[in-house]
């Protein structure tokens, strides 16, 4: 929620420049996240497959990480909509 904060106060003050260096972050933070899912997912996919205990720590690791990817996105979406009304 802070960065959520933080994108608003950047829009009021009318800082497109940081709004760039946050949005860039954001977009950086997400590509990692990305190259995590493809490197677990080879190794894992197959384990996972088998697992129907969804509260398995594999499980539980890839959720942990999806949920963060999720806000990454809609953080992303949110400085996006700031860059361009400002």
């Amino acid at each position: 929620m802070a960065i959520n904060q933080m994108l608003a106060d950047l829009y009021k003050r009318q800082e497109k420049k940081k709004l760039e260096t946050v949005t860039e972050g954001l977009k950086n933070r997400r590509n990692e996240l990305d190259v995590f899912f493809e490197e677990f997912l080879d190794l894992f996919d197959e384990k996972m497959s088998a697992i129907e205990d969804q509260q398995h720590p594999l499980w539980r690791a890839y959720k942990t990480r999806f949920k963060e990817w999720q806000q990454i996105n809609k953080d992303i979406e949110l400085a996006d909509y700031y860059m361009r009304i400002v």
